[in-house]
């Protein structure tokens, strides 16, 4: 069962993601998606709130955690080969997020985040 946590910020560190290849003008990394929690919660007013997709950089083996934007649009088509573009990284001067995850489920102190919506490839 997801429940809404505050991840506290401070204890993580934002990741310098590798830009990995040129698509359109953008550069951007590939990573594949180990676990989604989508929030429970609509999102819209609270900038606060995100969706958390915990993933692994395909050319470093690094686990990024990205929060993301939420709403309906925000669906999960594949797990796969899904883009973080340059462009679509944010910064956002928080010293928390609220995203929806499983009771026991912990980031590691030191873990590397990054704001992002993703991009997945149309083949």
């Amino acid at each position: 069962m997801l429940k809404q946590r505050k991840i506290d910020l401070d204890n993580l560190q934002m990741a310098k993601v590798k830009m990995e290849k040129t698509h359109a003008k953008d550069s951007c990394a590939i990573v594949d998606v180990i676990w989604f929690y989508p929030s429970i919660k609509r999102c819209g007013l609270n900038k606060e709130q995100a969706n958390l997709y915990v993933c692994k950089q395909e050319s470093t083996g690094d686990t990024l955690y990205v929060f993301a934007e939420c709403g309906p649009d925000k669906a999960l088509p594949f797990f796969k080969g899904v883009y973080i573009m340059k462009g679509d990284m944010k910064y956002k001067d928080l010293k928390e997020v609220i995203v929806s995850i499983p009771e026991d489920f912990i980031i590691p102190k030191n873990a590397k985040y990054i704001f992002s919506d993703l991009l997945w490839a149309e083949d």
